[in-house]
């Protein structure tokens, strides 16, 4: 099926402009340039919006229950119930109305657009960013449950598929792999020849106590501690809801007394100054990551990275020179990566700028847009590409 003129909706979770946001612009890009006639429908206005009307396409917001932790309990099973009932009704009051030829799923976050969407009779694409390996069995099988659904599963990971693979291995052994396509910056800034303190760390994505935002501001605290003049900015914000992390941040920060060593930046559309003007670059997740979008990114700006060494960023970060990877969750193991890398800096930038260049190569923009645009159309196969 040739893409041209048809009608396809990409369902997307948030409005946002986090990792698995700007993959969806990717997939939204590729559809564009090649014809296709796209609806993105997201749930809330944001600043992703913004960014889809700029390729071509029109932003619709549907009502649509987006699976969240606090939903997936006891107490938010009444939530969870209403929340569905609304779910079904706007879904499937839109397809009956825009007819759509395919439907693309960015996320198992959003469980009803599959089922709806394939008794429409359409084709219907999930696309997998997600890995809850550490969840509960029936809670995982529940997550996975409405790919049953699709056409066709994409994964962005091999580690995703061997999570899928624990509750639906038939829909596993077919999933499609397509590693994700990243965008650097247009140009790299190398970093400094000579590092002089402030060593400049840097956090960026979505902040949450899964990304061990927590555990960067405590080996910010160890480095002091060890004599080390360190300064960490960390860019992003939390999820609605979720505030109350952000406010335990502050009183960490407070309490740890780094009011002058890290600051809170809040969230950023573009990064890449910010980067550039960082040395090292953190990703202390403590729980599960499908992939490692902010491992790539840090590679393309030509940054080191202390990364934990969770299977989805163990992926993302294999082969390239200038990750270092450390158990999750012990901020000591992050000071000390840092350490090292400090105290052998004319290296660890060498392998950092080697790194940029296979990094551009191996997550091209466009190799991700041609791979998932082929099986939309239902011409192609996953292309992974190691690294």
């Amino acid at each position: 099926m040739d893409v041209t003129g048809r009608k396809v909706v990409i369902a997307h979770p948030s409005a946002d402009l986090y990792g698995s946001d700007r993959m969806m612009l990717e997939t939204l890009d590729g559809l564009v340039r090649s014809g296709a006639d796209v609806v993105v429908v997201v749930p809330t206005e944001g600043p992703l919006t913004a960014h889809v009307r700029a390729r071509g396409a029109e932003p619709l917001v549907v009502k649509t229950l987006v699976l969240r932790k606090n939903l997936l309990s006891p107490r938010g099973a009444l939530s969870l119930l209403v929340q569905s009932a609304q779910s079904i009704v706007a879904i499937a009051r839109f397809l009956a109305r825009y007819k759509p030829d395919v439907v693309y799923v960015s996320t198992v976050s959003i469980p009803w657009w599959p089922v709806l969407a394939r008794l429409a009779g359409c084709r219907v694409l999930v696309h997998v960013h997600e890995a809850e390996g550490h969840v509960r069995p029936v809670i995982r099988y529940l997550l996975a449950l409405p790919l049953l659904f699709s056409s066709v599963v994409i994964a962005n990971s091999r580690y995703t598929i061997r999570v899928l693979a624990r509750s639906l291995p038939g829909k596993a052994s077919r999933a499609q792999l397509v590693y994700n396509g990243v965008a650097g910056p247009q140009s790299v800034r190398e970093p400094r020849a000579q590092l002089v303190e402030p060593v400049k760390l840097m956090y960026f994505g979505r902040i949450s106590h899964r990304k061990g935002v927590d555990v960067a501001i405590d080996a910010v605290a160890e480095l002091r501690r060890r004599g080390r003049g360190v300064q960490l900015d960390i860019v992003g914000a939390v999820f609605g809801g979720n505030e109350a992390y952000a406010h335990s941040l502050a009183d960490r920060i407070s309490r740890k007394g780094l009011q002058s060593s890290v600051r809170m930046v809040g969230f950023r559309e573009d990064i890449w100054d910010l980067v550039a003007d960082s040395d090292i670059v953190l990703v202390p997740a403590r729980l599960d990551e499908s992939f490692g979008n902010t491992v790539v990114e840090a590679m393309l700006a030509a940054r080191p990275a202390v990364v934990s060494a969770m299977p989805g960023l163990l992926e993302a970060g294999s082969g390239y020179g200038s990750v270092q990877f450390v158990e999750p969750d012990d901020a000591g193991l992050v000071a000390s990566a840092v350490e090292a890398v400090i105290d052998d800096w004319s290296r660890w930038s060498a392998l950092a700028v080697e790194d940029s260049r296979r990094a551009q190569e191996h997550h091209a923009p466009t190799r991700y847009r041609d791979a998932v645009v082929a099986l939309i159309a239902g011409t192609g196969a996953g292309v992974g590409t190691p690294g």
